[in-house]
């Protein structure tokens, strides 16, 4: 009957340590989670602004070119015009052709 108990004992104290490691292991654990998610969080933050800094920079690139193409089109419309009618007249060749054969 001693012997049982003294087999408790150890089995209780292996369960304690086990227990404490756990604690351990877990708030270990917990911490490098919420380290990568900070990493994590800063990464998606940092790529977001550069998103929006590449969008910014072509809206503002889109209306310069669509400034000058305004410009050229006021300067000299007739050859807009031409270039326009060719290619409606190509697109219009291209659809239109038969391919039954």
């Amino acid at each position: 009957m001693e012997n049982a108990m003294h087999s408790n004992d150890k089995i209780s104290e292996a369960l304690k340590l086990l227990n404490e490691a756990a604690r351990e292991k877990k708030a270990e654990f917990q911490h490098l989670l919420k380290d990568k998610y900070a990493q994590l969080k800063d990464a998606v933050v940092e790529s977001e602004h550069s998103v929006e800094q590449a969008l910014a920079h072509a809206k503002e690139y889109g209306v310069e070119k669509a400034k000058v193409v305004d410009e050229n089109v006021h300067k000299n419309p007739w050859a807009y015009i031409g270039g326009a009618a060719a290619v409606a007249l190509l697109v219009g060749y291209i659809l239109g052709r038969n391919n039954s054969r």
